[in-house]
């Protein structure tokens, strides 16, 4: 019976070792796959402490309790996230979600709107005003008024219009 009990707490000892060990090891990764994880099982209880305290047999035998419980501990989380995904809950916030993106999207489009606005009225021209040296087409007909030096708009040539828009070329 004492035997038992020594052998028992031997395991015990060595599960919280390599479970230690994991958790060390698996601290700097920001994400842990299933390969991570059976490297960092591998590694837990080869340190130089624990292959001479413990025998093979209890160190396996405490990997592999560990990645039970591990697996154990994934699978509750998966079960939960998908209950979640599936409640009322969930669906209340997805819609919630989906219907504030909705206005923020036509928010943006109307500001985007009132900018375009207020770009084009930025950049149209008028007869009288001063404009640096380039060309300008005539907004109603289409005219091009080209300017070697800059000075004042006159109105289009061909139709009178007053409005003009600089034409890169």
């Amino acid at each position: 019976m004492a035997e038992t009990n020594q052998t028992e707490e031997r395991l015990s000892e060595a599960y919280d070792k390599v479970l230690t060990n994991v958790k060390d090891i698996l601290s700097t990764t920001t994400e842990i796959t299933r390969q991570e994880f059976d490297n960092a099982l591998k590694k837990a209880g080869s340190k130089t402490e624990d292959a001479t305290k413990f025998t093979q047999e209890e160190l396996d035998k405490a990997r592999t309790a560990v990645r039970k419980d591990w697996t154990n501990v994934l699978n509750s989380a998966k079960e939960s996230r998908d209950k979640f995904m599936q409640s009322d809950q969930f669906q209340r916030i997805a819609d919630t979600s989906l219907g504030v993106l909705g206005k923020l999207t036509k928010s943006v489009k109307d500001w985007a709107g009132i900018i375009d606005e207020k770009i084009d009225e930025q950049i149209t021209y008028h007869t009288g005003e001063v404009a640096g040296a380039g060309a300008f087409e005539c907004t109603e007909c289409g005219n091009h008024l080209n300017f070697k030096k800059s000075g004042r708009i006159p109105p289009c040539g061909k139709c009178k219009n007053t409005e003009f828009k600089r034409v890169l070329e």
